[in-house]
């Protein structure tokens, strides 16, 4: 049987619907039809009609349906109604926040993040022979050290902000010297987005928070009670928290490539900063196969979808006291 995939739809008026085992989608007079149990999720981009029959299939099979914004951020997910162990858990999730063993989760989440932004500034810096970049991102890599090995977050948050603050400007300004100016202005910038890389960047980050927010469902994790990101109405707060690590490894070495082999355009965005029909398609394309292929991640053959939902399953178990969290350590070859 072959590997499960999502089923992506992209665009606007097509409906879903059941046919025994099997979901029947309809979509500018195109009729496809694909077994529920090849089907992981299902995402929707767009505006589509759902019939109750196929919630009911995507149910029974353990299928989700995510519909998803225009910057590519899950806005409503239809999840199977499930989950034992999930109250203690949360449970441990609150406490921890408050605990050293808290702090010291969120604050080697951030070291990882600020190592992979160096790394990935010296890998493009050594096959593109730029000197700055290697400079840039050994400098930054450097500065993961900055970060207080233990503590706790209500007394050392606004430093580590600070310190991932610094080496996210440094690495953003660096990215310039390789991305060409009427792609990216060398800066960051979410929603709107002022240039078209920066669009690239907030859909793939889009996805990203969907794999992570299923993740922490799938875990029992409480996605909105995070630990350095605040508590604000509508927050997923725990996603933001733990997607850190994952950005450069997953994202931006997508982006950055479409980037520089010049496969996005300043035309791939309209004025209020979202990608269009086909600039979602291109960068969906590149993201899902980079979160799908299979590769070497901490001595085991696996995928980032899978190393994603063991690591944040792990995550959980730490909060019970029950084992050592290690964040993703990814190097590039």
């Amino acid at each position: 049987m072959p590997d499960k995939s999502d089923l992506v739809i992209n665009g606007y008026g097509a409906s879903i619907r059941k046919k025994n085992n099997r979901f029947m989608i309809e979509n500018d007079g195109e009729k496809y039809e694909f077994s529920a149990s090849q089907i992981r999720q299902v995402l929707i981009t767009g505006a589509a009609s759902i019939s109750s029959d196929s919630l009911k299939l995507a149910a029974d099979e353990g299928i989700d349906f995510v519909i998803c914004s225009k910057s590519g951020i899950p806005s409503c997910r239809i999840v199977p109604c499930h989950g034992s162990g999930i109250a203690t858990v949360r449970r441990n999730q609150i406490s921890a926040a408050g605990t050293k063993t808290g702090y010291s989760l969120i604050a080697s989440i951030l070291h990882a993040k600020i190592v992979h932004m160096g790394r990935l500034l010296v890998i493009i810096g050594k096959r593109r022979d730029n000197q700055i970049l290697i400079t840039e991102g050994e400098a930054i890599t450097q500065s993961a050290s900055d970060i207080p090995k233990t503590g706790f977050l209500k007394e050392l948050s606004d430093r580590l902000r600070g310190i991932e603050g610094d080496a996210a400007h440094r690495y953003f300004s660096a990215l310039a010297h390789i991305i060409p100016a009427e792609l990216y202005r060398g800066h960051r910038s979410q929603h709107p987005a002022v240039d078209v890389f920066n669009a690239y960047l907030n859909y793939g980050y889009g996805i990203l928070y969907n794999e992570v927010e299923t993740a922490c469902i799938l875990a029992g994790l409480d996605p909105y009670a995070g630990f350095l990101h605040g508590d604000r109405y509508g927050n997923k707060a725990l996603v933001y928290d733990l997607i850190e690590q994952f950005r450069q490894p997953v994202i931006d070495h997508v982006i950055v490539t479409l980037a520089v082999r010049e496969q996005m355009d300043p035309s791939d965005f309209d004025e209020k900063g979202w990608l269009g029909a086909d600039a979602r398609r291109r960068a969906i394309t590149a993201v899902i196969s980079r979160i799908d292929e299979n590769r070497e991640i901490d001595g085991k053959k696996t995928s980032f979808r899978s190393y994603i939902r063991d690591n944040i399953r792990h995550f959980g178990h730490v909060l019970s006291n029950t084992g050592e969290y290690h964040p993703l350590d990814w190097r590039w070859r």
